[in-house]
């Protein structure tokens, strides 16, 4: 559920995927900077149907192998983070529902 609010909250455009620019922003708010030749190569891993972008079936693939590396709570709060920094406005009532949940 957590993984899902955050894809929507990326997703500005509505389209059901994040581009690479964004993922590698994403990325770099996560303190995973990467350059542009490892983005490419870690998009073209998870990027099953090819199209360039990532759904979000694909963003939880790439969301698990950083998940592998740290705690789930840790990346819930650096992927909230990231998002206050990239959208103060709507950060709480897009990652809590509207609600103060904790």
């Amino acid at each position: 559920m957590f993984l899902k609010k955050a894809f929507e909250a990326f997703d500005h455009e509505k389209k059901g995927c994040i581009g690479t620019v964004m993922v590698g922003t994403i990325l770099g708010m996560l303190g995973h900077p990467v350059d542009d030749d490892s983005l490419k190569e870690i998009i073209d891993e998870v990027d099953e149907d090819g199209s360039g972008e990532l759904e979000f079936e694909e963003f939880v693939t790439l969301a698990s192998r950083f998940m592998v590396e740290e705690d789930t709570e840790a990346m819930q709060q650096e992927l909230k983070e990231a998002f206050r920094l990239y959208d103060k406005e709507e950060f709480m009532e897009v990652m809590t529902g509207g609600d103060d949940e904790r």
